[in-house]
């Protein structure tokens, strides 16, 4: 077994495996420049039997002062606003895609993500995991 870079030429092995999986969720584009690590483990036959990359995105913020500065109008319009640019400047450096994690507790603001800030809520059965890298 080897693990070299992955190559246009490995798509439809690695297309083979995704769709064997039976995953609910489409083979991204791997050739695209957002996947800043993609390679494959391939058998002594030279046959692909594994494919792993990482996909950058932004994980999204918010940090807002819950004193009476403004109504709650008022403050759903600002962060509408501030959204608006924050995602557009991101989308002008080339990211699709903007990820969240909403802390136990405020679900209810989870409705004004979906209805007022144009998130979905993704896979609500699967569960979110991180890894730090480095030292």
């Amino acid at each position: 077994m080897r693990i070299r870079d992955y190559c246009a030429s490995d798509f439809e092995a690695v297309k083979a495996i995704h769709d064997a999986t039976e995953i609910d969720y489409r083979l991204p584009d791997l050739s695209s420049p957002l996947f800043l690590v993609t390679k494959v483990l391939v058998d002594d036959a030279g046959v692909v039997r594994a494919c792993g990359g990482l996909y950058l995105q932004c994980e999204t913020y918010l940090w807002l002062d819950r004193t009476n500065w403004a109504s709650p109008g008022d403050k759903l319009a600002a962060v509408q606003a501030l959204d608006g640019v924050v995602m557009h400047a991101a989308w002008l450096r080339g990211i699709e895609c903007a990820v969240l994690w909403l802390p136990p507790g405020m679900e209810r603001f989870g409705r004004r993500l979906v209805e007022d800030l144009g998130f979905v809520q993704d896979r609500p059965d699967w569960i979110s995991f991180s890894k730090r890298l480095g030292a």
